[in-house]
């Protein structure tokens, strides 16, 4: 089992974002360092993006790769306006650091963690680091956190409230 030490704690999708900038900030990664963001097409990738706009200032070698298909891994470029879009093909291999989002350890994704660790081999250079992002400690459910080298695993829980408002007023 590894040992945990705490490195970073906020709440919300701010507390995402710089608990995310923080990991990347601890690896010290050279100026133009790539990153390769693997992600369930989809529900993952609204999640890279904000991830990426929260270290834009780190690297903009930023690549993702849909689910393990490391054939389709395209990169993420920033638009003025929009934020950080899917760009033309790229190569993953050579990153410095890859990112595992939690939704790959998801039954859903129907990914097994054997595969998940080869296309990350693949594109990750030697003595580069993998990040893990999820919520609701999906990797430790999932026995990934004992099976995958994670340098750093962030993991979040999020509470979410609805309310039917009646306005004052309004039939």
């Amino acid at each position: 089992m590894p040992s945990r030490k705490s490195v970073y704690s906020g709440k919300g999708i701010v507390g995402l974002t710089r608990g995310f900038r923080e990991v990347l900030s601890n690896l010290s990664l050279p100026k133009g360092s790539k990153a390769t963001f693997f992600g369930t097409p989809a529900v993952c990738l609204p999640f890279i993006e904000l991830l990426s706009y929260a270290v834009r200032d780190l690297t903009d070698n930023i690549v993702y790769v849909p689910g393990i298909s490391l054939d389709k891994a395209v990169k993420l470029r920033y638009v003025d306006g929009y934020g950080y879009q899917v760009g033309e093909r790229a190569d993953p291999s050579n990153s410095d650091v890859v990112v595992l989002l939690g939704g790959l350890a998801m039954p859903m994704a129907n990914l097994k963690v054997e595969d998940v660790v080869e296309a990350v081999d693949k594109a990750l250079k030697k003595g580069g680091h993998i990040v893990g992002v999820g919520f609701m400690s999906i990797f430790d459910q999932t026995g990934w956190t004992y099976r995958v080298p994670f340098t750093y695993v962030i993991d979040c829980y999020c509470e979410v409230k609805g309310e039917a408002l009646q306005l004052v007023g309004v039939d």
